[in-house]
């Protein structure tokens, strides 16, 4: 091998080191961090680019324009906000996390059943709730429906067996009375089952949502791996790191 070939070799090798080398500096060169109270929650940047990591995360790179923040963490309400950036300004959030109480669940339950559940993560419950209490009411209105026509058929049967002249007339009409008011009666305990049913499935709901409250803090935060290069005089390569 030539001397000039040497050299045009050097020269490949000294400029693929210097781009590997700018290209780690500006990794660790970004202007955005942020950090949560508690740290270990998934952040989401949505803008010009789209970039996530655990907190307490330092992006890798200059990040310029208006970005959408979302933060999840188990056991904490999701958190939005939207920000400006400027690549030559360096960035720190700070964002206090507002954890999910019992309490919040509960009120949230009075308010709508299975809202509660929801609230702490419970899809299958809130589903279950939100169904049973729409087809109880959905029930409880065609029963009480159906009672109200036989109450109103038992007055009318009434008022004729009342205002009866005839004797011969008596025993047919109170035959009919007597019907009548039998299919009022159970017309009014369906009702009364439904209105039983619906309440059950309210209240039920109510304890659920505060007595089965989840432990969050049997949760385990999010991880993640990140990758950056590693340069030194003789070699280049990648590290590796995860945070645990």
């Amino acid at each position: 091998m030539n001397m000039a070939t040497k050299r045009t070799l050097t020269a490949l090798i000294v400029c693929c080191l210097i781009t590997l080398s700018q290209n780690a500096v500006s990794q660790e060169s970004g202007n955005v961090l942020i950090n949560t109270d508690p740290q270990g929650a998934l952040v989401k940047l949505s803008g010009e680019l789209t970039l996530s990591g655990v907190t307490p995360v330092k992006f890798d790179r200059a990040l310029s324009g208006q970005y959408q923040v979302d933060v999840i963490r188990n056991g904490y309400e999701n958190y939005q906000s939207t920000n400006y950036f400027s690549e030559t300004q360096e960035s720190q959030l700070s964002i206090q996390l507002i954890p999910k109480t019992r309490n919040k669940a509960f009120f949230r339950s009075v308010i709508i059943p299975g809202w509660g559940q929801r609230y702490y993560g419970n899809k299958t419950k809130s589903a279950l709730f939100a169904v049973g209490t729409i087809a109880s009411v959905i029930g409880y209105v065609f029963v009480k429906d159906d009672y109200n026509s036989k109450a109103d058929e038992y007055h009318v049967k009434k008022a004729a067996y009342e205002s009866a002249t005839l004797y011969s007339d008596l025993r047919p009409l109170e035959l009919e009375l007597r019907d009548a008011q039998e299919k009022a009666n159970d017309a009014e305990n369906k009702v009364n089952i439904m209105t039983a049913v619906a309440a059950s499935i309210y209240l039920f709901n109510l304890l659920d949502s505060f007595l089965f409250f989840p432990d969050f803090d049997r949760y385990t935060e999010y991880k993640a791996i990140t990758a950056a290069p590693e340069i030194d005089a003789d070699k280049a390569g990648i590290k590796l790191s995860v945070n645990f």
